[in-house]
């Protein structure tokens, strides 16, 4: 027992002292440790082997697991237990989604799914910075899927921030697509879908 108390107050001290080493970089020293681990992350994607099967929509090549994107915005549905979307907005930090996107590349997922400046996330919706850092900053190159929120008063805005910051596809959120196709507003479904198809992005509902 004495043995394995000081094996875990040894690794808790490691870890520790690891951390005090970044934080006492300088500004320079950091940008350094980040493109070398980006360098070194894009090259692990590169060499990784092919784990999952792919298929094709349109001219995309998607792995058949996905990457999901209600947990790291904070969606979690988890009905009575308001807490746990808090606690994942807690816990899918930058890093932690940039951690989260690289360990499915390594391993044969190639695409993710997650949405435009959703109106769920009350001005906090992580994606646009987060994919943008993570392209910049490790080499990523997950596909993104751009879930969209257009109104009826404006259906293109958000799907053209999702084309401008290199979506590969771009989709009208479910919820709004029932909505609109109860109130008979099919048209409007059709036409943000064809203004996405005009971008060279694929289209669905």
């Amino acid at each position: 027992m004495p043995d394995d108390l000081n094996r875990r107050d040894l690794l808790r001290k490691s870890a520790i002292i690891s951390a005090g080493a970044t934080v006492g970089m300088s500004l320079e020293d950091r940008i350094l440790l980040g493109r070398k681990t980006a360098a070194t992350s894009a090259a692990e994607r590169q060499n990784a082997p092919d784990k999952l099967p792919c298929g094709r929509i349109g001219k995309l090549n998607i792995s058949r697991i996905i990457c999901g994107g209600n947990l790291i915005n904070g969606f979690a549905h988890a009905r009575d237990l308001i807490y746990v979307s808090s606690l994942l907005r807690h816990y899918f930090t930058d890093e932690k989604i940039m951690e989260t996107w690289e360990k499915c590349e390594e391993n044969g997922i190639n695409t993710m799914v997650s949405t435009v400046n959703s109106p769920y996330a009350n001005g906090n919706d992580p994606t646009l910075r987060v994919i943008n850092k993570y392209r910049n900053e490790r080499g990523g190159e997950i596909q993104w899927l751009a879930q969209c929120f257009p109104q009826p008063h404006d259906l293109t805005s958000r799907i053209k921030i999702a084309v401008d910051n290199g979506a590969a596809g771009a989709f009208i959120q479910g919820q709004m697509g029932d909505l609109w196709a109860r109130a008979g507003r099919v048209d409007l479904l059709a036409e943000a879908v064809a203004f996405i198809k005009q971008n060279g992005l694929i289209a669905g509902v």
